[in-house]
C-alpha cells in the first residue's frame, strides 16, 4: 500500500465551486455574448463554404499555429479576444466540414451549444436537437492547443458510434480521433490517447487514470538511488503511462456521467482465479439465512438495506461452528446479512444476469451489461452462491477515486444533456459548472396521454400489450421502455401471446443494437427496450409514421429518477415531429413499494374507474422521485466528503499525472 502524499493541494470547497459557476454563468448570460459569437461563426462559415479539401485542411493547421501564438499573449483582455477569435474560427471550420462530409447544415442551436460547452458550461439541449454535433464541435475547438481532448459518453456503444460518425469531419481539419473500449490492450490505449480527440465511456478514462497512478506511484516509492537509475534508464513509470494528462473533458449526457454514476467510486482491483477460500462459509450463510423470517429475524428497508433484529442476531450466533471458522474474512453475522441481501434485494435480469457461468452487473439507469464490474464487500460472492455459480475470490483493491474527484482533476470540463436543469445546484457546487438551457428550434408536438393505472404488474402488462398492438395495427411505431431485462421479456411475451411480433433490445438480444434501433421507427414496428434506448439513441421515424402521429412511447414503469423518464419519452416527438407518450403504473411497481407505499391504496381504488384521479397520483409519484433524488444527492456528497477525509488520492498537478501519487 503506497503512503499518503504529505503536501497536497487543498480541494476547492463547495462555496468556491459555486462562485466559479456563478462567474461563468454571468459571463454566458451577458447581453448578446452568445448571439454575437454565433453571428461571427455564421459569417466566417459563409466565407469557407465550398472551399477545397486542401483549403479546409489548411484552415485547421492555421488554427493550431494561432493557438500557440495566443498562449504567449500576456495581456488578459487581448488573450480573451484571441481565444474568442479562435473559437469562432474553429467552429466555422466544423460547420463547413460537417456540411461537406455529413451533408448536414448545423443549426444555430447546435452552434450555440458548442459555444457554451467550449466555455466550460453544461448545456441543456432537448432530445433530437443534435447534441452529438455540438459536443464534437466543442471538442475540436478545445483540441487545437494540442493538449488532448477526452469525450466521455455514458456507454461504449455511444462512444464508438460518435467517433465513427465524426472521424472524417475531424480529419478534414487535420485533427486525429480515436476510441477506447474496455478490452483494448495497453499499447492500443496509449496510441488512442495520443490522438487530438479521444472518445470512450466515462469510466474508461477514470480507470486508465488510476492505472497510471499505480505505475507512477510504484516508481515514486523506490529508494532514491533506484529511482535515479530507473529515470536514467527510462523505466521511471512514465514509459507505461497511458494518458498524456487530464486537460479537457467534454462529457455527453453529463448528468448521467457526473451525477447518476457518481454514487459509487471508481475502484481498480486485482483478482485471483479459482474458488474463494471462504466459499464454504457463504454456503453455510445461505442455508442459515433461509431459516430466518422477515420481520422477526431481520428487516428490509429502502429496497436493499437489511438489518438483523436482536432475535435474528442471537439466532445467527447459535451456529457456533461458523462463528469460529478459520476462513472467516468478516464477522459471521455479516455473511448472513449478505446472504439475505442476495435473496431479498437483488434479482436476476433486474440487477444482474448470469451468462456462461458468470455474474454480470446491469446498469440501473441504462440497462446495459457490465461484465467487468463486480460488487464489493462479499456481496458478489453471496449472489454467486445464491445462483449456484463458482464463488470467486473477492477482488483486492489497488486504487480508488470518486468520479467527482476524478472529473474535477481535469483542467477544463464542459458537457451537455437533455436533462440538466434539475441538477443545476449539484453541477455548480461540485464541479463549478453553470447550466445554460437552450430553446428548441421548433415547438414540441409531444402529447403526454393520461397515466394508465393497474392493480398489478400482470394486469398492467396485458394492458400495455393490448395498447401497443392496437397502435401498431394503425401503422404507428411503438417504443416500450422497461426498467429491467425481465420486464422486457415479460412484455414481449404478452405481445407474442396475442399473435403479434416485436423486437427486443435489452443487452442480451441476438441482434445488433444499432440494427434494432434502425428498425424502431418503421411503420407498425413494436420495440421493447430497457433504458438502453433512453439516452443518446436516435430513432429515425418513417415519414409515413410521422403523418399518422409519429412514434408512441410507452413507459412501463417510472424510474426512481424523473430525469430518466424524461430521457425515455424524449425518444419520440423530436425535431418538431408529432409523437405521443404514456406512463403505466401499477400498485406493485418498485418505486411505489419502496418509496411511496401510500400511493398503492389510491391506485387500487382508482384503477378501473373511468374518472381516475390521475393528477393526484402523478403528483405523488413526482414527490417520491424528488425524495429519491435528494437521497441520492446526499449519498454522493457523503461519498465526496469521505474521499476528502480519507485522502484517497491526492494530486499535485491536476493537468499532468507526472505529479500524482496514490495510495
Amino acid at each position: 500500500m503506497i503512503g499518503f502524499l504529505q503536501n497536497f493541494v487543498e480541494t476547492k470547497s463547495v462555496k468556491d465551486h459555486l462562485v466559479a459557476a456563478h462567474q461563468k454563468q454571468r459571463q454566458l448570460d451577458s447581453p448578446d455574448r452568445i448571439a454575437s459569437l454565433l453571428s461571427q461563426v455564421k459569417d466566417v462559415s459563409r466565407t469557407l463554404r465550398g472551399v477545397s479539401a486542401a483549403d479546409l485542411l489548411d484552415h485547421g493547421h492555421r488554427l493550431r499555429r494561432m493557438s500557440v501564438t495566443a498562449e504567449r499573449t500576456s495581456k488578459q483582455a487581448s488573450a480573451n479576444d484571441q481565444r474568442d477569435a479562435l473559437l469562432v474560427l474553429a467552429l466555422a471550420g466544423m460547420v463547413e466540414s460537417v456540411r461537406q462530409h455529413l451533408s448536414l447544415e448545423m443549426f444555430d442551436t447546435q452552434v450555440s451549444g458548442a459555444i457554451c460547452v467550449a466555455q466550460g458550461a453544461v448545456v441543456e439541449m432537448q432530445t433530437g436537437e443534435g447534441k452529438t454535433l455540438s459536443a464534437a464541435a466543442a471538442a475540436f475547438a478545445k483540441s487545437i492547443d494540442g493538449q488532448g481532448v477526452h469525450v466521455a459518453t455514458p456507454s461504449a456503444y455511444l462512444a464508438n458510434r460518435d467517433q465513427s460518425r465524426m472521424e472524417r469531419v475531424f480529419a478534414a481539419l487535420g485533427a486525429t480521433v480515436s476510441v477506447i473500449n474496455d478490452a483494448d490492450a495497453a499499447a492500443d490505449r496509449r496510441d488512442a490517447y495520443a490522438a487530438d480527440i479521444t472518445y470512450a465511456a466515462g469510466h474508461v478514462f477514470g480507470f486508465d487514470y488510476l492505472r497510471d497512478q499505480v505505475a507512477l506511484g510504484d516508481a515514486v516509492h523506490l529508494e532514491l538511488g533506484d529511482r535515479t537509475l530507473a529515470r536514467l534508464s527510462g523505466h521511471d513509470g512514465s514509459e507505461s503511462r497511458l494518458q498524456r494528462g487530464l486537460s479537457v473533458a467534454i462529457v455527453d449526457e453529463i448528468d448521467q456521467v457526473l451525477i447518476d454514476d457518481a454514487v459509487s467510486p471508481l475502484l481498480l482491483s486485482s483478482s485471483e482465479t479459482g474458488e474463494a477460500s471462504d466459499a464454504c462459509i457463504h454456503a453455510e450463510a445461505m442455508r442459515w439465512s433461509d431459516r430466518l423470517l422477515n420481520g422477526r429475524d431481520f428487516t428490509v428497508s429502502n429496497g436493499n438495506a437489511i438489518d438483523l433484529t436482536d432475535v435474528g442476531y442471537h439466532d445467527a450466533y447459535e451456529n457456533t461452528a461458523a462463528v469460529v471458522h478459520p476462513k472467516l474474512k468478516r464477522p459471521w453475522h455479516d455473511y448472513v446479512v449478505l446472504a439475505l441481501r442476495a435473496k431479498y434485494c437483488y434479482r436476476s435480469n433486474v440487477h444482474y444476469i448470469v451468462r456462461d457461468g458468470q455474474l454480470h452487473l446491469l446498469d440501473s439507469s441504462t440497462g446495459r451489461i457490465h461484465p467487468d464490474r463486480s460488487w464489493s464487500g462479499g456481496l458478489h460472492q453471496a449472489i454467486q452462491m445464491r445462483e449456484g455459480l463458482t464463488v470467486e475470490p473477492e477482488s483486492q483493491p489497488i486504487a480508488r477515486i470518486t468520479r467527482q474527484r476524478f472529473f474535477r482533476n481535469y483542467a477544463f470540463v464542459g458537457g451537455m444533456t437533455g436533462t440538466a436543469d434539475g441538477c443545476r445546484h449539484e453541477l455548480g457546487s461540485v464541479y463549478g459548472l453553470p447550466v445554460v438551457c437552450l430553446p428548441t428550434r421548433t415547438a414540441t408536438k409531444r402529447t403526454i396521454l393520461p397515466t394508465h393505472l393497474s392493480k398489478t404488474r400482470s394486469e398492467k402488462c396485458n394492458a400495455i400489450a393490448h395498447d401497443a398492438i392496437k397502435l401498431a395495427d394503425q401503422g404507428r411505431a411503438v417504443l416500450i421502455g422497461t426498467l429491467s431485462i425481465s420486464a422486457s421479456w415479460e412484455v414481449a411475451a404478452a405481445i407474442v401471446e396475442r399473435g403479434s411480433v416485436c423486437q427486443v433490445l435489452n443487452g442480451v438480444q441476438d441482434e445488433d443494437e444499432a440494427s434494432v434501433i434502425a428498425k424502431a421507427g418503421r411503420r407498425g414496428c413494436i420495440t421493447v427496450a430497457t433504458n438502453m434506448a433512453g439516452r443518446g439513441t436516435d430513432i429515425l421515424v418513417d415519414p409515413a409514421v410521422v403523418a399518422i402521429g409519429g412514434l408512441h412511447v410507452i413507459v412501463v414503469e417510472h424510474h426512481s429518477l424523473a430525469r430518466v423518464d424524461r430521457q425515455l419519452i424524449g425518444r419520440g416527438a423530436r425535431c418538431g415531429d408529432p409523437g405521443t407518450a404514456r406512463f403505466y403504473v401499477s400498485a406493485d411497481d418498485d418505486l411505489i413499494v419502496n418509496d411511496a407505499p401510500w400511493i398503492a391504496r389510491s391506485i387500487q381504488r382508482y384503477a378501473h374507474r373511468e374518472r381516475q384521479d390521475r393528477q393526484a397520483i402523478d403528483e405523488a409519484i413526482r414527490q417520491a422521485q424528488h425524495q429519491f433524488q435528494r437521497r441520492q444527492t446526499s449519498q454522493r456528497m457523503r461519498l465526496l466528503r469521505a474521499d476528502h477525509d480519507d485522502e484517497k488520492l491526492w494530486n499535485v498537478d491536476a493537468s499532468s499525472p507526472r505529479g500524482c501519487i496514490q495510495l
